[in-house]
């Protein structure tokens, strides 16, 4: 049975991190202008404030699982627009741990390992990755030969776990993910990418001109495994735009109270005055993105990743923050454009939930294939 009650050390948890997340909102802009600059550490502010996370691990038999409040935690980072510590976890890290060896794990478990998947020509379709990777029997190394783009954490990561196609010349090829750590000769790193929203990410180009990774770099995640990461992600996804449109709604119905429209919870929509009734509807489905993301989250923990549930959790929240923000300054009208309040941020940075790590198109085709019990080539 699922249960969606909140312990009290749920709660300690999220209200502590929804403080430190309004200590934080006040550099949100900063990166506006200095997309060069990446986020520090930490800002003065969390000297003194507990580490969240830290706070989970020590009581996590306290909460309703780590898996969920993880999820939970990230909704509360986005609603101050940026964190006030930063969490370099990324992708990459779980595919090590999904698909490395113990000595593997043992080795960069501590470290920040991005994942290099996408490529200029392969948009969503992991399968058209060109990069490749060549074994050289004289040196004992892989050479890694291509390009990757918008990579998240490529500047601060320590190492890029990458995907890329094995060369053999008596094997049909394969894909295959290799870490390559930084420093290594012939890995660039660069320029960050200038982007319409979440400019304070770290996100940037890699390339790779016969770059030699050591044999204990190959990873050996087939592109099974490495997909295996995105049910994992998918759903924090979804509560990052949570986050956001948290943020907007909140700001929205303060100014809108400001203006004497308060809502009323035991009336119909039809005897609300139109704003109010509006964001009620979508107070709605912002509840229900939620218990998707708790859903999946919950089914994680107790039978790992649920590929479809996931799916749907990222589905719904990258349509909820599109719908959330454009709302919010559609009632709010011109002082929702406004760069003096926080709409017209919050609507630019929304737009890449339903971007990165699957599209919302690809998880409505995962949705349907699950439904109709179509395979990938039957239905694409």
């Amino acid at each position: 049975m699922i249960s969606f009650e909140f312990t009290e050390r749920d709660r300690q948890l999220i209200e502590e991190a929804r403080r430190q997340a309004k200590l934080a909102a006040k550099y949100a802009r900063d990166f506006e202008d200095a997309e060069d600059s990446l986020l520090p550490h930490a800002y003065p502010e969390a000297d003194g404030c507990p580490d969240v996370r830290a706070l989970l691990e020590a009581f996590v038999h306290e909460t309703s699982g780590h898996k969920i409040i993880t999820a939970l935690l990230y909704l509360e980072d986005w609603y101050g627009g940026v964190p006030l510590r930063e969490h370099r976890y990324s992708l990459g890290n779980t595919v090590l741990k999904i698909a490395g060896t113990a000595e593997q794990y043992d080795r960069w478990h501590d470290r920040t390992i991005a994942i290099g998947l996408t490529e200029p020509v392969g948009g969503s379709d992991p399968a058209s990755v060109r990069t490749t990777a060549r074994f050289d029997p004289v040196s004992r190394n892989w050479i890694i030969n291509g390009e990757k783009i918008f990579i998240t954490y490529a500047e601060g990561c320590d190492a890029v776990l990458v995907l890329a196609r094995v060369l053999h010349p008596d094997q049909p090829q394969r894909l295959s993910t290799f870490i390559v750590e930084k420093g290594t000769p012939g890995f660039n790193v660069g320029p960050q990418i200038r982007k319409m929203g979440i400019r304070w990410e770290d996100t940037a180009a890699l390339s790779f001109v016969d770059c030699p990774v050591p044999a204990f770099n190959h990873v050996d995640g087939d592109l099974k495994k490495t997909l295996q990461s995105f049910s994992e992600s998918r759903p924090v996804v979804a509560a990052y735009a949570l986050g956001v449109s948290r943020a907007a709604l909140d700001y929205t119905w303060i100014q809108l109270g400001n203006a004497g429209v308060k809502p009323d919870y035991n009336a119909r929509l039809a005897t609300q005055p139109m704003a109010a009734a509006r964001l009620l509807s979508l107070e709605a489905e912002w509840e229900a993105t939620w218990l998707t993301v708790v859903r999946a989250k919950w089914i994680e923990q107790q039978e790992g990743p649920g590929k479809v549930d996931s799916s749907m959790a990222k589905a719904m929240g990258g349509m909820l923050a599109r719908r959330v923000t454009q709302a919010c300054i559609d009632v709010l009208g011109a002082a929702g454009l406004s760069a003096a309040g926080p709409l017209e941020k919050l609507f630019r940075d929304a737009r890449i939930f339903d971007i990165y790590e699957g599209t919302g198109e690809i998880q409505r085709l995962i949705i349907a294939r699950h439904i109709l019990g179509y395979s990938p080539k039957e239905l694409n």
